[in-house]
């Protein structure tokens, strides 16, 4: 957490407006997240092509979870249950087995799941596959996370140290020879080795921080 509290106040310190050159486009992705957050796609109703077994789509209104839980339930036998999260930093995936369908529908029903696949069309074991977000880091980035440079000049999430060059997510363009002429040695050594980032907190603390050194318009890319 040293790293937070010097970048708050290296941001209060060093400000300046920068006229933007380029923009990047926004996650999703993250799929951010390079490795990036996967995008999650969005329906606002299943597929009329679909049988009444099966559904692709998002279960944000009521409509669509009823849809959702009269395929469900038309279902008389478990199925087996895959969930897909998509973290700030990375993604997950997990099979949770074979699960009874009452039970399946409450999994479902998690504010944070935004969209679902069932497929019960074939002979094979009927599946429901959940698309889900967590506003948080997975926990294979808060063991290795780090924020360093590229050789490009560009902020850059590594799985672990920079020089491994193992990519996650590029961000935004830095102007290295202001921030050189304005940072301590010893700081910007800091960032040439790698910042660790263990928590969002600190994730959105660098980014922000650093913000004052970009020399584009890609700041959007830092909105939670």
């Amino acid at each position: 957490m040293r790293a937070f509290s010097l970048w708050k106040q290296l941001k209060r310190k060093l400000r300046r407006n920068g006229r933007p050159m380029w923009t990047l486009g926004s996650i999703l992705v993250m799929v951010l997240f390079g490795f990036n957050a996967g995008v999650i796609p969005t329906a606002d109703a299943a597929d009329p092509g679909l049988s009444s077994g099966s559904y692709s789509g998002s279960i944000q209104t009521a409509d669509q979870w009823k849809k959702l839980e009269k395929a469900v339930l038309s279902i008389k036998q478990p199925m087996i249950v895959r969930i897909h999260r998509t973290y700030i930093c990375g993604e997950e995936y997990r099979s949770l087995g074979m699960i009874p369908t009452d039970r399946a529908l409450k999994i479902a029903k998690r504010p944070t799941v935004s969209f679902v696949r069932l497929n019960a069309d074939s002979a094979a074991i009927p599946s429901l596959v959940l698309e889900e977000r967590v506003s948080d880091l997975s926990e294979a980035c808060k063991q290795r996370a780090v924020f360093g440079v590229d050789r490009a000049g560009r902020l850059t999430l590594y799985d672990g140290p920079p020089k491994k060059e193992k990519v996650v997510r590029t961000f935004y363009q830095l102007d290295v020879n202001f921030m050189e002429s304005s940072l301590p040695e010893e700081e910007i050594k800091r960032l040439t080795n790698g910042i660790r980032i263990e928590d969002k907190e600190t994730y959105y603390s660098v980014l922000s921080s650093f913000s004052d050194f970009a020399i584009d318009a890609s700041r959007e890319t830092m909105t939670p």
